[in-house]
């Protein structure tokens, strides 16, 4: 019987194998009132989320570490009002949760970004 795998060059194979540990390494950020996630941006990626299907930033923390963002509206409008690009440096406080004029509650942030050349 013949192996579908082995008919796989081994470069891919292994550049598969590492991309999945690295997808498996991803941790969902979930903060707390003044917690920071500091890192480079890494990249996005699509996910199940409360709301369906939606998008992610992915960090690299300076520990190494991979860290996901759910990218709401406000976020992704800093993001693009700063220019911030793959491999830049972003800082993110969270604030807590406040309620809106309107009565929605949102998620309270600062960001701040650096490019890195």
């Amino acid at each position: 019987m013949n192996n579908p795998i082995a008919a796989i060059p081994t470069g891919a194979l292994d550049q598969l194998r590492r991309k999945a540990a690295a997808v498996a390494s991803i941790k969902p950020w979930k903060p707390q009132p003044g917690d920071i996630l500091e890192g480079r941006i890494e990249g996005a990626r699509k996910t199940e989320g409360p709301f369906g299907i939606q998008e992610q930033m992915i960090v690299r923390t300076p520990a190494g570490e991979l860290v996901a963002v759910w990218l709401g509206k406000w976020l992704v409008g800093q993001l693009r009002a700063n220019g911030a690009e793959l491999g830049d440096l972003i800082s993110l406080t969270f604030h807590g949760k406040e309620v809106g004029r309107s009565g929605a509650s949102f998620n309270r942030m600062t960001l701040v970004t650096i490019p890195v050349e």
